[in-house]
């Protein structure tokens, strides 16, 4: 049976969303709960953006010369690996090994899979993306109760269910992503000559020299990969200290906010059809920066809730917002490469907060101790979502 390109790659970003987010729902809780405080919980997700950042452009280079397909099934068996260990281990380093397997599995999969539809699909880049998102969205509303209740009654559970949705990932990967023999290309229906790993690296670089609007968007995520450090890592010792009830209440709320990021990527759909994508970009970083600061300030439950909902509407538009932007913007040839570069140089920024804000939080041991630096973390981000916007008010024409 054959299923449409971009149809396949909804269902791939469902299960791979809920597999990653079932766990990720409760992850700093369990890293806690394994004995360990949100400074060393927040040392681990460094070691695992380094490691993003050391192996994106190899991985990269994989899927743009031996194949999409080939990148895309390694980067699961390799979060396969990260999920059995991290479920199975207490032990400090060897969740470090792990992490490093998180890290593989992130970059074999970045850029390949996102090259590979955008390849094979006539579908336009915006419909692709923006439904994309949504489809996230929804797997995070099924994902985010589910995890919290099966955490609260074992904090295993959400990993074993992770690992059975990578096993279906791997299958459904091997039987239906086609592609042309590895040595060829597809460019929207085209055959393109082999490229070799050198040109391809070249090519990459003379591309990326060229173009100042990847520049542009590199800074961008270098400070929205730096705002997103203290809002991903300290949400659920954050509502869940707030609130004063168990865990099941992040489940909740992780619930409703995956509606609200789905509604920004509805959203993208609708202001694609009037704005251009540097505009619509803009709009993503204000929401971004503007309800950050403000969940931060607050610090009563409801307060924080409402504002950071808000906030997740920005964080649901600005993943199909970047994509668009930078998709419209680089060739089909290089595309897995030069997207891989893209999301190793945002990963400088997702390092520099996790330990900014890890060094500011480093008093904070349990549900219980001040929410004051939780509070300061917040705000120095979501200033640092609104920065680069100055740099995307004056624009250049798109390449394509």
């Amino acid at each position: 049976m054959k299923i449409q390109a971009h149809r396949l790659f909804y269902i791939i970003t469902f299960i791979q969303f809920f597999m990653m987010e079932i766990t990720g729902t409760t992850l700093i809780l369990f890293i806690m709960n394994k004995g360990f405080s949100l400074q060393y919980a927040n040392n681990l997700l460094i070691v695992l953006f380094i490691s993003i950042l050391l192996l994106e452009i190899p991985t990269g280079i994989i899927a743009d010369r031996f194949g999409r397909k080939l990148s895309i099934v390694l980067g699961f068996i390799c979060y396969l690996i990260y999920a059995v260990v991290f479920m199975l281990t207490d032990e400090f380093l060897l969740l470090i090994f792990a992490q490093i397997f998180g890290a593989l599995a992130t970059c074999l999969q970045s850029g390949a899979l996102e090259s590979w539809v955008v390849d094979h699909s006539d579908e336009s880049i915006e419909n692709i993306f923006a439904t994309s998102s949504s489809v996230m969205y929804i797997a995070g509303f099924f994902c985010g109760l589910l995890g919290a209740v099966l955490a609260s009654i074992y904090f295993v559970l959400p990993w074993m269910i992770s690992i059975i949705c990578c096993l279906s990932l791997i299958v459904l990967s091997i039987i239906y992503i086609k592609e042309n023999h590895h040595s060829k290309f597809i460019k929207r229906g085209e055959v393109v000559e082999e490229k070799s790993v050198k040109k391809i690296i070249g090519s990459s670089i003379n591309i990326i020299l060229s173009n100042k609007q990847l520049w542009v968007i590199f800074i961008v995520g270098i400070c929205i990969s730096f705002s997103n450090s203290a809002p991903n890592s300290f949400q659920q010792p954050r509502f869940v200290g707030l609130s004063e009830h168990g865990l099941w209440i992040f489940g909740i709320i992780k619930t409703v906010y995956s509606l609200f990021m789905s509604l920004g990527g509805y959203l993208i759909k609708k202001l694609s059809k009037y704005y251009d994508d540097t505009t619509i970009l803009i709009f993503s970083l204000l929401m971004l920066g503007v309800w950050l600061t403000i969940a931060g300030w607050f610090n009563d439950f409801y307060p924080v809730l409402v504002s950071f909902l808000i906030y997740e509407i920005g964080r649901g538009m600005y993943p199909a917002a970047r994509k668009i932007y930078i998709n419209k913007r680089i060739a089909s040839d290089y595309r897995a490469t030069i997207l891989s570069l893209d999301s190793a140089i945002t990963q400088i920024g997702m390092c520099i907060g996790l330990l900014v804000t890890g060094i500011i939080s480093k008093n904070y041991t349990d549900l219980t101790s001040s929410q004051f630096p939780i509070q300061v973390s917040w705000m120095i981000c979501g200033i640092a979502a609104l920065l680069p916007i100055a740099l995307l008010i004056k624009k250049e024409p798109q390449r394509q």
